[in-house]
């Protein structure tokens, strides 16, 4: 019995450090460069700082866009999506260009305790969120937010290069390159506009991590007046920017108090 309850109590705690930490989405294939005709899965994982704790099935309830968009055009990629398999959806193109993903997923909802809720508006650099329930006279409630995923992946296939890079979906939440990044090299930098719901947002701690072998390193950034953080590529590697915008709910919001937007985006550099 005793040996029961210890095993309850450590799969708790895993259950609840793995929850409280590995918040992240994002996509990434197996592959970000591709020669013509080969063939990569584009896989969507829930993590921390590109360390995946899970690799996510297709949910048709929760994932409202699903879409590649190239220089031939744009595609929409729900129809293709098999109920709780992985990955997302394998990708191949006997044409060479740059090739942009992109999936949004849908509302989910959660409470957490004040020291939670803080302890994760600090971590994600949201401290204006933190005075605002301070004036509010919440700093002592619990929180409720729902919050939503913008998700964008570039692969490239062969050398030619083109515009895609560059083009906004039209997410409420959205990471735009201003260059494309497989023009750059490690040590150059690289500007990224950062838009809420199609205008630019200043002032934005963003996020950039990098993955080399199993060595990841994370650095903050904040955006300028035009909404653009220019980021130091450091290293080569798979790369993930992100950025979690918050705001006070208004009465459409079902319950919650709080509506999070979370953009991610990814591409590799070498």
């Amino acid at each position: 019995m005793r040996a029961s309850r210890l095993f309850a109590a450590i799969f708790l705690m895993l259950f609840v450090s793995l929850c409280s930490s590995a918040h992240e989405y994002w996509l990434e294939p197996d592959k970000f460069f591709l020669e013509a005709g080969e063939s990569t899965p584009i896989r969507m994982f829930v993590g921390e700082k590109l360390k995946a704790e899970e690799e996510r099935s297709f949910q048709a309830s929760k994932t409202s866009l699903m879409k590649m968009l190239s220089a031939a055009g744009e595609f929409n990629l729900l129809s293709s999506g098999r109920e709780g398999e992985t990955p997302l959806f394998s990708f191949s193109s006997n044409q060479e260009g740059t090739f942009l993903f992109a999936v949004e997923r849908n509302w989910s909802y959660i409470t957490l305790s004040p020291a939670k809720f803080e302890e994760y508006l600090r971590e994600d650099g949201m401290e204006y969120i933190i005075a605002e329930r301070k004036k509010l006279g919440e700093s002592e409630k619990d929180a409720k937010e729902r919050y939503s995923r913008y998700l964008k992946s570039l692969v490239q296939v062969g050398d030619k290069r083109d515009k895609t890079f560059s083009r906004a979906v039209g997410l409420a939440f959205e990471i735009v390159p201003v260059e494309n990044p497989y023009d750059k090299k490690p040590g150059s930098k690289l500007r990224l506009r950062f838009l809420l719901r199609g205008k630019p947002l200043p002032g934005k701690i963003v996020f950039a991590d990098v993955r080399n072998a199993d060595k990841t390193t994370s650095r903050a950034y904040t955006t300028d007046p035009t909404g653009i953080a220019t980021i130091e590529l450091s290293a080569n590697g798979t790369w993930l920017i992100r950025a979690v915008h918050m705001e006070r709910c208004d009465r459409a919001c079902e319950g919650a108090d709080w509506q999070s937007y979370w953009a991610a985006m990814t591409f590799a550099i070498k």
